[in-house]
């Protein structure tokens, strides 16, 4: 970044920094992991954004700026659990106001997060800690490559992956302790064997944690004197933004699906930021000047039309494969995932549409009492803008997290519903409604999304097609939405609306459902889809472009692992692109 940059948020953070206790006050965002709730501590103490305010007022430099900055580490180092017998060893809390042992489930991250922010200030600023400061943080930096070891998080949970490979390894040759810097040597190692395996990051096409990879990888190559584990980052740091420039789509100018985690359908702006920063040859002052290689910069203009499917697993591994299909032109862009939990963070089948300066997203949900519901698993095949996709339903997952919210099957509910949520929606866009209920269409300009039910098999009884018009909570964080389109339309199929009642996925014999979308141009229509009625399962089959996939599901709820399996899926084999 640039002074002026560095200045903006300097004076933007100070804002909210208090005095008596040297932290910065933020608005409680978290959901998982916290205790806290937003309507009894709207505002907390975050120390993790404390100690990034107290790097930027380091780099500043200014003497003012030093003693604040030392105050605040003061603050947050004695935070940090350094007590080796405990379960939450290295790490530290979310906020002040929530010691590790009030959470809800302390969050392990917190070793690598803080550990690589700390790295980064001793190496560039330790002439400006005093000397019991310094010494607190190598100590602090100890404890979280300890608990970073002892963890020992796989290389499928890539931004982890990367971030504590570079804790280990650079806070191993700052602290000249060979165990960290061969552990963290063979974590990044261990991360490209398995990354190039796949041939793409497991989190796939992220677009909040590809920007973290690339910013941890990079620091490697910055900051680490092996040769060898900056090499494996050089290589990595290409293969991630190839994989950003093929699903950026210059023409929305958002980032194409599917997602493998987000936290919005539209970019945000950190995001777009980083973006937009890569691009540029200038070189600033400030930060670690990350830019995109000139080789993938192309791709980020590029309005041609193609096509991309490629597996996202390790096989041998998960013992399944899930693969990820991109159609893209210069108006739209439809992603697919072959199979995956309903879970919020994650988007399954998303498209993006441009008409005329105005841009809108189409993404399908699956709700629960309005919230995304991962104990419905989505399985889908995708050729060129058509996809075919269903829904069954699993007995051993979550609500809204398949972790931290276990339900095993069993829950209460008053609404579970189908949606496809259309953001920045406008005046104009009117959907029509086939007879039966069953098709809908929708126009977006020269191109009408159009979605059909092809075949429902369920003991809960039909589903119910709603139309309805409702806030979109991603445009507060959008960048360049107008504000007369803060608004989605839904267009839902309902399941069951009504008084709260128990549902028991374990007592249901038929609960499954199949769809058809395409996305059609000027006299098109949907092609014929053929929907097979099978003893035990729905499934259906159409042909594109020359191009024919299917889909076929079990009708009975079942385990996840159990869903991932038997869930098939065929893709146009021509399209798969395999290392």
């Amino acid at each position: 970044m640039n002074r002026e940059r560095l200045q903006e948020l300097i004076i933007q953070k100070a804002q909210t920094f208090d005095e008596t206790v040297q932290l910065l006050r933020t608005p409680l965002t978290a959901t998982y992991h916290t205790a806290l709730k937003r309507e009894t501590t709207p505002e907390v103490y975050g120390l993790l954004v404390s100690e990034e305010y107290a790097y930027y007022l380091l780099e500043a430099g200014e003497p003012e700026d030093v003693t604040r900055a030392n105050r605040i580490l003061k603050a947050v180092l004695p935070l940090q659990d350094r007590n080796p017998e405990s379960e939450t060893y290295g790490i530290w809390p979310y906020f002040y106001e929530e010691p590790l042992a009030e959470m809800d489930r302390p969050d392990w991250n917190m070793a690598d997060f803080h550990g690589k922010r700390l790295i980064v200030t001793l190496v560039r600023h330790e002439e400006k800690l005093s000397p019991e400061l310094a010494t607190s943080v190598r100590e602090a930096i100890g404890h979280a490559c300890r608990a970073i070891i002892r963890r020992n998080v796989g290389p499928h949970y890539t931004n982890i992956a990367i971030m504590g490979a570079f804790v280990t390894l650079v806070g191993g040759e700052l602290l000249e302790n060979a165990e960290f810097r061969d552990y963290g040597l063979s974590r990044i190692k261990r991360f490209y064997d398995f990354t190039f395996g796949i041939g793409t990051f497991s989190e796939y096409n992220s677009p909040c944690y590809t920007p973290i990879a690339i910013k941890e990888l990079h620091s490697i190559t910055a900051y680490s004197a092996n040769a060898e584990a900056v090499g494996y980052a050089d290589e990595l740091i290409n293969l991630a933004w190839r994989m950003a420039g093929e699903h950026y789509h210059a023409g929305t100018g958002q980032w194409s699906g599917p997602h493998s985690r987000t936290y919005s359908t539209w970019l945000r702006p950190d995001e777009r930021a980083f973006l937009e920063e890569a691009l540029l040859d200038e070189i600033f002052e400030f930060g670690e000047n990350i830019r995109c290689p000139k080789e993938h910069r192309p791709l980020f203009q590029s309005l041609a039309t193609r096509s991309l499917t490629e597996p996202t697993l390790l096989e041998e591994q998960a013992g399944y494969q899930v693969y990820a299909t991109l159609y893209r032109n210069d108006k739209l862009s439809l992603g697919t995932f072959s199979k995956g939990v309903m879970w919020n963070q994650r988007r399954n089948l998303v498209a993006y549409l441009l008409e005329g300066e105005c841009t809108s997203y189409v993404q399908l949900q699956f709700l629960k009492d309005g919230a995304d519901f991962c104990s419905a698993m989505f399985a889908g095949a995708q050729t060129g803008p058509h996809a075919l996709f269903g829904f069954n339903l699993l007995t051993d997952n979550g609500a809204w997290h398949s972790d931290l919210d276990i339900i095993n099957g069993r829950f209460r509910s008053s609404d579970l519903r189908i949606r496809f949520k259309v953001g920045g929606a406008r005046e104009g866009l009117e959907p029509l409604v086939d007879e039966d209920g069953h098709r809908v269409q929708l126009r977006f300009g020269e191109y009408t999304l159009a979605v059909r039910l092809l075949q429902e098999r369920c003991d809960y009884g039909g589903l119910q097609l709603s139309l309805g018009i409702g806030a979109d909570s991603a445009h507060p964080e959008a960048d360049g939405v107008p504000e007369a389109d803060n608004r989605a339309l839904y267009l839902d199929y309902v399941l069951y609306a009504g008084e709260e009642r128990d549902f028991d996925f374990h007592e249901v014999k038929e609960a499954a459902w199949m769809f058809q979308l395409g996305l059609l141009g000027e006299g098109e229509e949907l092609p014929v889809a053929s929907a097979d009625r099978i003893a035990d399962s729905v499934g259906a089959s159409l042909e594109a472009g020359g191009e024919t996939i299917s889909v076929a599901l079990p009708v009975a709820p079942g385990g996840t692992k159990e869903r991932y399996l038997s869930n098939r899926v065929v893709l146009p084999q021509q399209r798969i692109k395999m290392q």
